[in-house]
């Protein structure tokens, strides 16, 4: 069976803009800011190797599948600039009927009923509704090489499971009240629920500018790494990575820890000849 070539795939958000860089010279970034807060890569994957049924390659997955993995570490200077204006984030409220703390995910905050119909994301003018959002630490995603202290996924998905995720870097720096009021609200103990049925506004956990982010077809992170939308639907899962960073203090961070005790990132996944694309967001 012929392979298939795995730097044809695009996320969808690239797919509408390539057509502009057919028609004009490709940018490349030339430099990053390294935070001072933020740790040198490490080949690490802190999940213990019983989380993992199936283990990815491709004598038992699609090589699509197998060979376009997450996270990744990002090249700035090798992100190849685009500019769109997707993802569009319609997002909002959402009351905290199910904060979960997850061995797998840490903190995990399933969204559900109306607050999923009214939370979403367009990508393409497709719909991707928010189906929940959950934190790692270490950061799973690496850039130039450097870890961030956390990463905040927002997973969403289409009507025909395809999966888009949002992903926001967090590092030491200022106290972040929101953070700090989700932290609040976690169960103590392992595998445990608490609904405390407060509203929490979604936005206060993104930077100010969404509209600089890297984009890249992946995976899921967490086990089982493969069993998601993109073997069902021969589609990769489309990352979008903002540039600018959350923040939380040195106190914030230990609260969580104190709890969430075990850093839940997968170990950096290959390229394989996929691109990463970077919005400039003019």
């Amino acid at each position: 069976m012929k392979r298939k070539k795995l730097n044809t795939l695009v996320p969808a958000g690239v797919k509408r803009a390539i057509v502009l860089l057919s028609f004009a010279p490709i940018v490349l970034l030339t430099s990053c800011n390294s935070d001072n807060n933020s740790e040198d890569m490490h080949e690490l994957n802190s999940y213990p190797s019983d989380l993992i049924s199936t283990p990815i390659s491709t004598s038992n997955f699609p090589v699509a599948v197998a060979e376009s993995q997450t996270p990744i570490n990002i090249v700035p200077s090798s992100a190849i600039a685009f500019h769109s204006t997707d993802p569009t984030i319609h997002y909002g409220s959402v009351n905290l009927n199910s904060v979960v703390n997850n061995a797998g995910e840490n903190l995990k905050v399933n969204v559900t009923g109306a607050d999923n119909a009214n939370n979403y994301i367009t990508v393409g003018g497709k719909k991707f509704n928010l189906i929940n959002f959950h934190f790692h630490y270490s950061s799973e995603h690496t850039v130039d090489g450097k870890y961030s202290k956390m990463e905040i996924h927002f997973v969403n998905v289409s009507a025909d499971n395809s999966y888009a995720v949002l992903s926001v870097l967090v590092d030491i720096g200022a106290g972040n009240s929101s953070l700090q009021n989700l932290f609040a609200q976690s169960p103590t103990t392992s595998n445990a629920t608490n609904s405390p049925n407060i509203t929490f506004n979604l936005l206060d956990l993104f930077p100010s500018n969404k509209r600089e982010y890297y984009t890249y077809s992946g995976s899921l992170t967490t086990p089982n790494f493969g069993a998601s939308s993109n073997i069902t639907n021969g589609g990769p899962v489309d990352w979008f990575v903002f540039k600018n960073k959350q923040q939380l203090s040195d106190v914030q961070f230990n609260s969580y820890t104190s709890i969430y005790t075990d850093p839940n990132f997968r170990a950096i996944q290959p390229l394989n000849g996929r691109k990463v694309y970077v919005n400039s967001g003019n």
